[in-house]
């Protein structure tokens, strides 16, 4: 997904839900955002993916405002050696909600569905955030091949990283995956990605461990 494809969709979304900004000036900057110069998986093309997602879920889907909006802000403000991406992200989606005329009840939802996506563990507080936090981390359950990409992905983003340091923090990461007792917090998604996600999760743990 390019950037003037990503900016059509934002001005659909905002027709669709009633929304609006003015000269696009937010649409354009998350956007800018998302297709920073390090975003190697944090970038459009993960948020594509999160999109195509949310409309094959949409008939499960409550709240759809929210879980679009979850997806256009949660990783808006991505800085790899940072530890407070989401709450930072988080905030910008409130405020620029509330400007651009949605009600206080659905930026405060947005806001919280985003900082949940700090650990994806808590499975939100209802089942929709369950459903996107499950979209979010989907690629843990992908083709071999395609996860071996998303892994070299990070890597990239982590450039600035020692490598020794990147396996410790990686290998904490994959540890905390496999140690729970369902990754996905939705049905429909432990039935299609959990086996997978386990096996491409305890591979890398065997060559982070070597």
């Amino acid at each position: 997904m390019n950037r003037d494809y990503a900016l059509t969709l934002w001005r659909a979304d905002l027709v669709r839900f009633g929304l609006e900004d003015r000269q696009l000036q937010t649409g354009k900057a998350v956007i800018a955002h998302h297709a920073g110069w390090l975003r190697r998986y944090h970038g459009l093309e993960h948020l594509a993916f999160l999109f195509q997602e949310i409309e094959a879920h949409a008939d499960r889907i409550k709240d759809l405002p929210r879980l679009t909006y979850a997806a256009w802000f949660h990783d808006a403000i991505y800085k790899s050696w940072r530890k407070d991406n989401e709450a930072r992200s988080a905030g910008w989606a409130q405020s620029a909600l509330v400007e651009m005329g949605a009600d206080a009840e659905l930026a405060w939802r947005v806001h919280m569905l985003i900082l949940a996506t700090a650990d994806h563990a808590g499975g939100g507080h209802d089942a929709d955030d369950a459903l996107f936090l499950d979209m979010d981390c989907a690629i843990l359950g992908a083709s071999a091949e395609q996860y071996d990409r998303y892994v070299r992905q990070v890597r990239q983003e982590h450039v600035w990283a020692p490598g020794g340091a990147f396996r410790k923090g990686r290998l904490a990461f994959v540890s905390a995956q496999l140690d729970r007792p369902a990754i996905f917090h939705t049905e429909p998604y432990r039935q299609r990605f959990e086996a997978q996600a386990r096996a491409n999760l305890e591979r890398e743990r065997a060559a982070l461990s070597r």
